[in-house]
């Protein structure tokens, strides 16, 4: 290195503040903004007229396609799920968010989700490749839906944008978005670009599954004086129960 050249780490820089709307909450209805949803499974050339128009060939040279449309159109009816990810091939999206709601696509059908989109700030190819290469991995196939927000105008007009650092700059939170036809649910989020903990397949499976029926809904359902007169009462039994035992009574 040249004397007096700035140094790599001379370069470093910590996260900046980003100037967004407020993060959407729940009872709002996703943005009416495009984003491009991969399409795997291409029909052949007889199929084409059965499909919708908005469906547009990228020009890759391999059977993938995309269709431009509204993240709550491509989503579709029922319960969905968005899954903001700060990036294709990142560590800890690579690593374990993404494969993670590979592992739970059966779980997630089972508590009722209908669809879930993955969506990252990369272009097409990249999320293409990244799908393709995660796939190879775990030896098996995904039945993610793969979306494209490549000019991050969906994220920042649902406030979910976070600057990750040097090197990596704007990009979209680690985010979960539980959303019923159309209309957002819950909204969830893990700080930077290597925490997992709300938004894990995992965390998403327990938030949708239903409480089993038991002494728990009983507890919730009873009335407060009622409760606490039952658990008087036990307490009284139980103090008898050990005075008599220990010959004091």
């Amino acid at each position: 290195m040249e004397e007096g050249a700035p140094s790599l780490f001379g370069r470093l820089r910590g996260k900046r503040a980003v100037e967004q709307p407020q993060q959407i909450t729940a009872g709002t209805p996703l943005p009416d903004i495009e984003i491009e949803a991969i399409l795997f499974d291409v029909p052949d050339e007889k199929d084409k007229d059965a499909e919708e128009t908005n469906q547009v060939d990228v020009g890759i040279p391999t059977d993938i396609k995309a269709a431009v449309l509204p993240v709550a159109k491509a989503l579709g009816n029922g319960t969905t799920v968005l899954v903001g990810m700060p990036g294709a091939f990142t560590p800890t999206c690579t690593d374990a968010h993404l494969p993670g709601f590979i592992k739970q696509s059966a779980a997630l059908k089972d508590v009722g989700v209908q669809r879930v989109g993955v969506l990252t700030t990369n272009d097409r190819y990249v999320n293409a490749a990244w799908n393709k290469a995660i796939e190879e991995c775990m030896t098996t196939k995904s039945d993610l839906l793969m979306l494209s927000d490549a000019d991050g105008d969906l994220v920042k007009e649902m406030g979910l944008v976070d600057d990750m650092g040097f090197g990596l700059g704007l990009r979209s939170k680690r985010f979960v978005i539980i959303a019923e036809d159309g209309v957002v649910r819950n909204v969830l989020t893990d700080a930077g670009s290597d925490e997992l903990k709300t938004t894990s397949a995992e965390a998403v499976v327990k938030l949708l599954t239903p409480e089993p029926e038991g002494s728990a809904a009983v507890a919730d359902d009873m009335d407060p004086a009622v409760a606490a007169g039952a658990l008087g009462v036990l307490a009284v039994a139980g103090i008898a129960y050990y005075l008599s035992q220990s010959g004091a009574i």
